[in-house]
């Protein structure tokens, strides 16, 4: 998960946020499984749209 990709959050659909793998310390999904908590390695959390899976795989297709 070294790569870098954009998310939308999940409490203002029309904001996104740009995170590096790197900086993700834990990928928690949440209940109903279209959302995920993204807690960084600073101690920042952000919700975000997408399941762990999809969280993972776009990280690792933006790996340069």
């Amino acid at each position: 998960m070294a790569g870098k990709a954009t998310f939308t959050l999940k409490e203002d659909e029309s904001g996104e946020i740009v995170v590096r793998g790197e900086d993700i310390a834990e990928i928690v999904p949440d209940a109903d499984f279209r959302f995920s908590l993204l807690i960084l390695k600073n101690g920042d959390k952000h919700f975000v749209s997408g399941t762990k899976e999809e969280i993972e795989d776009k990280l690792e297709a933006n790996e340069s």
